[in-house]
């Protein structure tokens, strides 16, 4: 029985950290390989397997990283960035691949395209868009109106159109904002947007037409455009217009007002007929078809629901335009299954199933096949592949992520709880018992156990009872699964500001930041209080990124609630990282403002109240925080600021930094030190028999 006591050794840390975690993969073009990233301990690879076989095998060997991959157009060879360097991988006679170096400048290579016709490879580099022209073996940087975005700001990658006239790139304008712009092979500028707010979401739909949405107020008003490019050069309705005039209008909402509209890019139908788009009119992410003969919008998925799995999860149509795939959670906010809609009809119909989640799937260019990524209770993420007519009983496992000390009976089941929020609001979580404890609460019933509330980022994220299909969540699953293993209980909570429960409780944080989503962890601390097998007075709480930000908020604001708390780059000054990830990331409009009333200067008394730091004097239990130095996503000045304040009021902390790392650690070793270095914290604070 999960849970039980077994023969097998209790997980080791060697365990946790030796676990693969999937990054981008593809179909290549003739369906007949699907080529996979591998993070290893720190390290991407570049993996190629045959669905049809089940063989795999990696193509690189790197020392810093594989860091993106492009399958070229109408052939098995593929482009790739490794270490710093483009390589290109063509098979030879051994019916395997030679790579061939076509840029050794060891610098930041990515956001690989190739034209249709393959002739040509647009990649960023350093910020600057390039070509590559394999005829010639020629490279040539193409002037852009900005630095062209990567990382968080990359909603969509460099794009060519059908009729490979065109490259559409999403760029940081003049005035920091996010901004789009289409520019031919030869580096003429042929549109940009002069929008005054951030316009992403770039996506071309047929030969020349592209669709973009724009954002305004905060990211709470949304719309969305498209532009056809005429006679070789883009126009737009002006006073007085230009001829042929071709930037229309096909979506706008108001939103709620309370919070950021959804997201996501569009998705045209392969003969681009229809354009799919991910929208909450209703209040849940739902999928709705644009008819553009008709011009009309119209939704084709309904209920209490989310139609998509989590960031970077998209719909997705079959190559003869009949069907759309997607995830959703409609047979339980916790799950994630696959569906498809019949776009002719509309009908809706559930492909998989049981207590999993599948989510980015993608359809083989054959239209014979389906991949997807699947996480269950017990299992990582891994790529599988079905018969497009069998998807739920013909799927098979094509990756395998886990070592063999990952077994079932190794591992402990989440048992599915709720408990009452700030204001009445019911609060989904995931709770670990003990490893050997027994879900019935045999072998230790007496007994009382120290226990952590994990608190996750985003906010916009939802934890799951299986693994998590996100890396830095999966390798949080496995560390507590160690820790279920040395005598600790664990509830993994979802907040509210998260996804999966509908726009409302998304918008939760509105004018709220730091007061309501805070309630919610410390209600989640005394849930676990309640238990009759949970010590009271062992109870931790810990977090990353807004779980760090939870976590120190918790003990500033309910001292006493918590014997500890751990912070791993947590934000301490809501004001501060406003104005530092506006200079580093551009004016982007910010997922908080809207929660916020706007910039710091304007939401004085709600950034104030934000701000874990307005509160730090009454700061009473131990605090420890971890750190890398060159995070892109919270300043590492949060760090110096908290070591600051409680060096001055005489508070109890300590501080552990990592010099050039990121936001969620990289490298293994990294993750071996902190690892070791949060158990024997717990162990002093919480004293796991």
């Amino acid at each position: 029985m999960p849970g039980a006591a077994t023969a097998h050794p209790p997980l080791t840390l060697d365990d946790v950290l030796d676990l693969k975690y999937l990054g981008k993969w593809e179909w290549s073009p003739n369906s007949k390989l699907l080529g996979w990233l591998w993070d290893h301990g720190g390290v991407q690879d570049l993996w190629l397997g045959r669905p049809d076989t089940g063989d795999t095998r990696s193509l690189t060997a790197a020392k810093e990283g594989v860091t993106d991959f492009a399958w070229r157009p109408h052939s098995e060879e593929l482009a790739f960035a490794q270490d710093g360097d483009l390589y290109l991988a063509r098979p030879d006679e051994t019916n395997w691949y030679t790579l061939h170096k076509i840029v050794a400048r060891h610098d930041k290579h990515g956001q690989l395209a190739w034209s249709p016709d393959g002739a040509q490879l647009a990649y960023g580099c350093a910020g600057s868009l390039w070509i590559y022209d394999l005829a010639s073996g020629a490279h040539r940087e193409l002037k852009l109106p900005g630095k062209l975005t990567a990382g968080w700001q990359a909603s969509a990658p460099i794009a060519w159109s059908g009729s490979g006239r065109w490259l559409a790139c999403g760029f940081v304008s003049e005035v920091g904002l996010p901004a789009v712009a289409v520019i031919s092979p030869e580096g003429r500028l042929a549109w940009r947007s002069t929008e005054p707010d951030p316009v992403g979401g770039q996506v071309w739909v047929d030969q020349d037409t592209l669709v973009f949405r724009t954002s305004r107020q905060l990211n709470t008003v949304v719309d969305a455009y498209l532009l056809v490019l005429a006679n070789g050069e883009a126009t737009q309705e002006e006073t007085p217009p230009p001829p042929r005039a071709v930037l229309r209008q096909i979506y706008h909402s108001d939103g709620d007002g309370k919070g950021p509209a959804w997201g996501a890019p569009a998705v045209p139908s392969p003969d681009g007929s229809q354009i799919l788009m991910l929208l909450e009119d209703d209040g849940w992410a739902h999928q709705y078809l644009y008819d553009r003969s008709a011009s009309e919008l119209e939704q084709v998925t309904f209920g209490a629901c989310e139609d998509f799995g989590h960031a970077g999860d998209q719909a997705v149509w079959t190559a003869d335009g009949q069907y759309v795939v997607y995830s959703s959670n409609r047979a339980g906010h916790g799950w994630r299954h696959l569906w498809v809609l019949e776009a002719a009809t509309g009908e809706n119909r559930q492909l998989t199933c049981g207590e999993v989640t599948d989510v980015q799937p993608k359809v083989s260019p054959d239209g014979k096949q389906l991949a997807f990524v699947r996480t269950d209770c017990y299992r990582n993420m891994d790529l599988w592949v079905a018969p497009w007519g069998d998807v739920s009983a013909g799927a098979r496992q094509i990756t395998f992520s886990m070592p063999p000390a990952w077994t079932e009976a190794n591992q402990v089941k989440a048992e599915e709880v709720t408990y009452t929020g700030a204001g009445g609001w019911q609060i989904h979580a995931q709770l670990y018992r003990p490893h050997g404890m027994g879900d019935d609460g045999s072998g230790g019933a007496a007994k009382r156990y120290p226990a952590l509330v994990w608190v996750h980022g985003g906010p916009v994220r939802q934890m799951r009872p299986t693994w998590h299909p996100m890396h830095s969540y999966a390798l949080f699953h496995a560390y507590h699964q160690y820790l279920l293993h040395r005598g600790y209980a664990v509830l993994v909570i979802n907040f509210r500001g998260g996804i999966g429960y509908g726009r409302a409780f998304r918008h939760g944080l509105y004018h709220k930041m730091g007061v309501d989503d805070v309630a919610d962890v410390v209600e989640a601390g005394r849930f676990l209080k309640s238990l009759p097998f949970v010590d009271p007075e062992r109870v931790a709480v810990w977090g990353l990124s807004y779980g760090g930000y939870m976590t120190l908020h918790a003990l500033t604001q309910y001292p006493g609630e918590f014997c500890l708390g751990i912070n791993l780059a947590g934000i301490w000054d809501f004001a501060q990282w406003t104005r530092w990830v506006e200079k580093k990331h551009g004016r982007t409009g910010g997922l908080f403002k809207a929660f916020l009333g706007g910039d710091p200067e304007q939401g004085t008394e709600l950034y104030r109240q934000a701000s874990p730091c307005t509160f730090k004097e009454a700061l009473a239990q131990p605090l420890v925080n971890f750190h890398g130095t060159i995070d892109a996503n919270v300043d590492f000045e949060q760090m110096d600021r908290i070591v600051q304040d409680c060096v001055k009021l005489g508070k109890e902390y300590e501080a552990y930094y990592y010099p050039q790392e990121v936001h969620t650690f990289r490298w293994r070793h990294t993750w071996r030190d902190a690892f070791a270095k949060i158990e024997r914290e717990m162990a002093r604070y919480l004293r796991p028999s």
